[in-house]
């Protein structure tokens, strides 16, 4: 049986659902990882206070951001493998089946947004004026 949206013929599948809650996941998290870089400036501003070079700081962003993602996805593949095994025998959703070609095209997009958004926090970093944090 196939579902259509409404007047328009297009059909609606789990494939859609599965887009859209990647994108939304995707957002979210490469926003956690942006305020976790934003809400730290006057730290990063006190790095550069007492000499740390832009590059240090630049790889400190960058192993914060691949912690993230590793750390991230690690936990979601875990809830995701435990779900599907929980399920694997349950009549709604039998014949569901978790792929490895999902799993890196998860990894993927989780890596893509938390990198976007680490480009973002290192260009707030670099022109952040170390004069910042001595400022009431």
């Amino acid at each position: 049986m196939r579902y259509y949206i409404k007047n328009t013929g297009i059909p609606v599948n789990f494939g859609i659902t599965i887009g859209i809650a990647l994108i939304v996941g995707a957002v979210v998290a490469g926003q956690t990882f942006y305020i976790f870089t934003i809400e730290n400036l006057k730290q990063f501003g006190a790095l550069k206070a007492i000499g740390v070079t832009n590059t240090r700081i630049v790889g400190m962003i960058l192993l914060q951001a691949l912690t993230v993602v590793t750390i991230g996805y690690a936990i979601g593949s875990g809830i995701a493998g435990t779900f599907f095994t929980i399920t694997l025998r349950n009549d709604p959703t039998r014949g569901l089946v978790l792929l490895w070609q999902n799993m890196i095209g998860v990894a993927v997009a989780i890596s893509l947004a938390v990198f976007l958004a680490s480009l973002l926090s290192i260009r707030r970093v670099l022109v952040l004026e170390p004069a910042v944090v001595f400022r009431g």
